[in-house]
């Protein structure tokens, strides 16, 4: 039991349009075709920049280049729009010349960076970046859904590194980081800030129809201000939340994690994601256990009984899309727990995206059990984030839910 242990604690160190239903078309299909992975690890987000909005976008290259590398490199287009699926001629197009204000490097990303001038009597649109690498002939189109006229305070302010001129498009910090809160204009605000010590629930089963439970009120820690440009140090891992006015519905959520972060470490930790993949028995075994480390062993041991080559497949594929839904997925609770997270976790990459202002559909077309599937996530308003999206949950997921759960715990799922 302790060579298993052992074995599974390396391996995740090492690891780095309206559906009405959920479209199963059931045949036996065996397609490889999968959204690429830069897809939908490519973030980007907007700033007022008075007459014009700043786009951020990140990306990342399967190589190490310097930013001069990148910069003869890497081409970026972009394109403005009144809205998604416009047929419509793009109101404003260009190229990024990248120079040492608009093309920064973040721990292996690059952030490519431009000004869109704001259309007269448009209030939102969208942005179109193409990223093309010239020496992968490899290329990557990221949307950015943008006001022109807003008073959301996320619109203003965001969070840069403590130099404040890194962009932090992700939702998360490590504890101990120094960062600040910026807008472009620098001017100086105070925001209230509330720390809210919660832990959140992972995500109900695709085939959860009935009523949610209500979610527990958030319990507030701590409440105190901050200053805009000005260092900012947090400690302790919790969810922060910053708003200048408290009648505000929206404001600046962040969440501050452990170091380790988007890989899971703790044996304690480890367990909670296994519940996608677990009957209702071993869920409690493994979140009831005071031997948490004891109760991971066993449970590896029962699903795969035994085998250590299935162990060790299964287990570095498994927390690897853990890393990834914490990586894409993570808003104010981490990547694994949202809907789409647990829908990255078990079914994989997507076939196709389809994406507009309010909903994300994801189609899998590769699965022997199916042709083809989808997924619907519809975008919700949250205070904390503009990423917030719910599975439109259907029960006739089941057919293939439950066979995509067997591949795992038969050890038949791979690495990517």
């Amino acid at each position: 039991m302790k060579q298993l242990f052992y074995l599974f604690a390396a391996l995740v160190l090492l690891s780095g349009c309206t559906a009405t239903n959920p479209s199963v078309k059931q045949t036996a299909n065996n397609q490889e075709n999968r959204v690429p992975l830069q897809r939908i690890l490519t973030k980007s987000k907007f700033l007022d920049n008075g007459n014009n909005i700043r786009v951020y976008v990140t990306f990342y290259l399967d190589r190490p280049s310097t930013l001069a590398e990148v910069s003869r490199e890497v081409v970026v287009n972009y394109q403005l729009f009144a809205e998604y699926n416009s047929t419509k001629q793009a109101l404003v197009s260009g190229n990024v010349n990248f120079s040492v204000n608009t093309l920064l490097e973040d721990k292996g990303w690059y952030i490519a960076s431009f000004d869109v001038p704001k259309p007269k009597d448009l209030y939102t649109g969208v942005v179109l970046t193409e990223i093309r690498d010239n020496r992968s002939n490899n290329k990557t189109i990221n949307d950015c859904f943008v006001r022109f006229q807003s008073g959301k305070v996320g619109d203003y302010y965001m969070f840069f590194d403590k130099t404040g001129t890194v962009p932090l498009l992700q939702s998360f910090v490590t504890a101990g980081d120094s960062v600040i809160l910026k807008s472009l204009d620098s001017k100086t605000t105070v925001f209230k800030t509330m720390r809210y010590k919660y832990e959140f629930d992972p995500a109900l089963s695709p085939m959860a129809t009935g009523q949610r439970v209500p979610q527990k009120s958030l319990y507030t820690d701590s409440v105190y201000t901050l200053q805009s440009n000005k260092i900012i140090r947090f400690d302790t891992e919790s969810l922060y939340y910053m708003t200048k006015d408290t009648s505000e519905a929206f404001g600046i959520g962040l969440m501050v994690v452990d170091k380790r972060f988007p890989k899971l470490t703790r044996p304690e930790k480890l367990a909670r994601p296994l519940i996608y993949m677990s009957t209702s028995t071993e869920t409690a075994d493994l979140y009831g256990s005071r031997e948490p480390k004891k109760a991971l062993d066993n449970y590896w041991l029962n699903v795969t009984q035994g085998n250590q080559n299935n162990a060790k497949r299964t287990i570095k594929a498994f927390y690897q899309r853990v890393e990834q839904a914490n990586k894409m997925f993570s808003t104010y609770k981490e990547g694994w727990k949202t809907d789409k997270g647990m829908v990255w976790i078990i079914m994989g990459d997507p076939s196709k995206i389809v994406r507009t202002k309010d909903k994300e559909i994801w189609t899998y077309t590769r699965n022997s059990q199916y042709s083809e599937v989808n997924f619907t996530f519809n975008r919700r308003a949250n205070q904390f984030t503009e990423d917030h999206y719910e599975l439109q949950r259907y029960a006739e997921y089941q057919s293939i839910w439950y066979p995509t759960v067997d591949q795992w715990r038969n050890g038949d799922v791979g690495v990517r």
